[in-house]
């Protein structure tokens, strides 16, 4: 067994799955509607610098959050922005799951750092 051929068999499973093409489609179709478009790209950097900051350990800012959730509500009113968003996570959700996966495949030769 080559792990570089099953890691290419992979590859090719995960661009044939049925979430990887919808979130194709979606892009397509977002990237079509320059509204659309405009929408997720400002929500996703937003959504980014709270994730970013929660990662820096900073406190949870009332106001980003409140603006992140009225951006969303704002943004599920169009149908080709929120069903491109739905296609992204169900999407990520995959991903997220097989880098799970894999991990714990592994997770013992990866503990050498871990605190005793």
């Amino acid at each position: 067994m080559n792990i570089h051929d099953k890691a290419h068999d992979l590859a090719r499973s995960l661009q044939q799955s049925p979430e990887y093409q919808a979130f194709l489609t979606e892009k397509r179709k977002v990237e079509a509607d320059s509204q659309a478009k405009k929408m997720v790209k400002d929500f996703l950097v937003k959504k980014l610098e709270i994730e970013y900051d929660a990662m820096a350990g900073k406190a949870d800012d009332k106001a980003k959050l409140e603006n992140l959730q009225r951006m969303f509500d704002v943004l599920s009113a169009n149908a080709t922005a929120r069903d491109f968003l739905h296609a992204q996570m169900r999407f990520q959700q995959l991903m997220g799951d097989v880098y799970k996966i894999i991990g714990d495949s592994v997770a013992e030769g990866l503990d050498f750092l871990a605190k005793e």
